[in-house]
């Protein structure tokens, strides 16, 4: 239609050369669990899997009787989240036995094993995610195991020489 005579264009009438406001950046998701695409699905954690909720493991790790220890349940559940990652599933119950005998709470565990699980423990006010630094530092291979080869392992650890 063409323009009448009596209507004057404003400069806000007249086609623009960019759109106002400028077309939107593309999303990208900021937590576990949520993939922005198909391509990209492992993008978050140290083990490339995208974690189990997060509720489930807390869920799963409160049925254990757990010793009062400061910022024990965080590490527990910060390291059954990361095994369950590896596993590709779901937190279990044999997640829970298997890192408590990592931790070395149901066994006669050495002094090393002790001392990495104070230091893990000292280490959840400051963590960003409770129980970070246990989950940076647990070797994979070893968090991935049967309790009772976790329990074996600790037992027959042998100091670094120094």
């Amino acid at each position: 239609m063409a323009q009448q005579p009596n209507v004057l264009l404003t400069p806000s009438d007249r086609p623009r050369r960019s759109l106002q406001p400028p077309a939107s950046r593309g999303w990208r998701a900021d937590k576990p669990g949520v993939p922005d695409a198909p391509d990209d699905p492992d993008r978050f954690g140290p083990y490339r899997n995208v974690g189990p909720d997060p509720g489930w493991a807390v869920k799963v790790v409160r049925h254990f009787d757990l010793p009062d220890d400061h910022g024990l349940e965080e590490v527990v559940v910060g390291l059954v989240m990361a095994r369950a990652a590896a596993l590709g599933r779901a937190a279990v119950r044999g997640d829970v036995e298997a890192v408590l005998a990592l931790l070395g709470y149901d066994h006669d565990a050495p002094p090393e094993v002790i001392e990495q699980r104070k230091r893990w423990l000292a280490a959840v006010p400051y963590d960003k995610r409770p129980g970070e630094t246990a989950v940076a530092e647990v070797d994979r291979s070893l968090l991935v195991e049967s309790p009772e080869h976790i329990r074996w392992a600790n037992t027959h650890r042998r100091s670094d020489p120094q």
